[in-house]
């Protein structure tokens, strides 16, 4: 069991930096976006309207869903292995 989380545990971090760096680029610029812009709340009005602009919330789904992916497949691959 122990095995599993740790697998998942690992997968998910290396889920999150690949899709960090999959999808974290700037619409216009091309160039990565911070991560304390991406998960930081706008603070007034202009904010707002970089982070709508900038699809942040687009953003952060994909970031979040290719974690979700890696916990999945690490917790998939510690049942594998735990069965040999």
């Amino acid at each position: 069991m122990s095995k599993i989380i740790s697998l998942a545990v690992i997968f998910g971090v290396v889920g999150l930096v690949v899709g960090y760096l999959i999808f974290a680029r700037a619409p216009v610029t091309g160039n990565l976006i911070p991560i304390g812009d991406l998960f930081r709340s706008p603070q007034n009005v202009i904010g707002q309207f970089v982070q709508s602009v900038g699809q942040f919330a687009e953003i952060r789904r994909n970031i979040l869903f290719t974690g979700a992916g890696g916990i999945a497949l690490g917790a998939i691959l510690g049942v594998v292995i735990g069965r040999r």
